[in-house]
């Protein structure tokens, strides 16, 4: 196979599931190529399929198989065209990485007597039976205990957010906090059910608090709109209407936009990580379950304000974010003090080495 290691990396990314999966697996499958391993992506359909090819574009060299069999949410499904799989991979060192919330405790067990398996896990469903379990949540030091006890499955883990898995792009290289606030970062990652952009965006240009229109007029926003963005054709034409309001998509180097930014605006998910990593204050929100978690407790280490879930508190979470971009643009000390704060502990929680991490443990296995 030309390597002594070959990574099956099981996962989705559509628009009934977060891109996210297909962005941190991405990050890890290019560390173990840095590492002399041959990786191979197993995707259940088309979406997945053209999202990670897209995002991988141009960089290691990754296999990829859509898996005939494979449903996105009932992976018990495709066991039969995964044994088989790896039955012709006998006599290969075979390591089988998932990250799928709809994976199941018989998946995980059939497979783990044949296969070296690990999971990527942030929502604690069940027991996960694996060789390995990975989860980055940022954990206090007081709920780790719970953390291990969840896992008794497991026979390694590797929990915390310092197994964060950020790109390259995001290693070792923190920004610096300037004293004022020009450039704003805004993503909600590859969808947008809600509509939040387009909203947030037109609560902008006409705010309905007028106090707000000339401290707003002042701020360039930096848009990156996901591939499965339902308002990309309004965000265009406001874009053209409104040089101040810049679009982007189908980024390969996002990190560079975002050090180009004073604050950022995010959607709770793997990009609060990368922020985290270039030290680029931010406030969140949540439009998921999975994003829950990693909000408050981003919020609760004094790293990244949450505004809350748009889901069910909509107008809320926009008016927070709304005061938040006012109070930065405040020539006040105190809102200077507060970024460069914030900045520390942000850097502090992640420093954009975690995929490498991971990498290294599914080696050792």
């Amino acid at each position: 196979m030309g390597s002594d290691r070959l990574i099956y990396i099981r996962t989705d990314g559509n628009s009934k599931i977060a891109s996210g999966h297909l962005v941190r697996c991405a990050s890890v499958a290019y560390a173990c190529c840095q590492l002399g391993m041959e990786v191979c992506f197993l995707v259940s359909d088309g979406q997945s399929e053209s999202l990670l090819r897209n995002l991988t574009r141009g960089q290691a060299p990754f296999s990829l198989i859509r898996l005939k069999t494979a449903v996105f949410d009932d992976l018990e499904k495709e066991l039969p065209e995964v044994l088989s799989l790896l039955e012709q991979n006998k006599d290969t060192h075979v390591i089988y990485f998932v990250d799928s919330y709809y994976v199941t405790a018989k998946y995980l067990s059939t497979l783990k007597p044949l296969v070296k398996t690990a999971y990527l896990d942030d929502l604690q469903l069940f027991d996960y039976p694996v060789h390995l379990l990975v989860n980055y949540d940022v954990i206090p030091p007081a709920r780790m205990p719970s953390y291990r006890s969840a896992y008794q499955n497991a026979e390694k883990l590797l929990l915390g957010a310092a197994y964060a898995p950020l790109r390259p792009q995001f290693r070792n290289d923190p920004i610096s906090v300037r004293k004022s606030v020009s450039d704003i970062f805004l993503s909600t990652g590859g969808t947008d059910p809600f509509h939040f952009t387009l909203k947030l965006i037109n609560e902008v240009l006409l705010p309905s608090d007028p106090s707000l229109t000339d401290a707003f007029q002042k701020l360039s926003f930096h848009v990156v709109i996901g591939s499965l963005n339902e308002d990309k054709e309004a965000l265009y034409r406001i874009g053209k209407a409104h040089p101040h309001i810049k679009l982007y998509e189908n980024l390969s180097d996002i990190a560079s936009l975002m050090r180009n930014c004073d604050l950022a605006i995010s959607a709770a998910g793997t990009t609060l990580y990368e922020l985290c990593a270039l030290g680029i204050p931010a406030i969140s929100f949540s439009i998921a379950d999975n994003q829950l978690i990693a909000a408050q407790a981003f919020h609760e280490a004094g790293a990244i304000p949450y505004a809350g879930d748009i889901r069910t508190a909509f107008q809320e979470s926009l008016q927070a974010i709304l005061q938040f971009l006012f109070d930065n643009t405040s020539s006040l000390t105190s809102a200077y003090d507060k970024r460069k704060t914030a900045h520390v502990t942000m850097n502090s929680l992640v420093d954009g080495n975690g995929a490498l991490r991971i990498a290294e443990a599914l080696k050792a296995l």
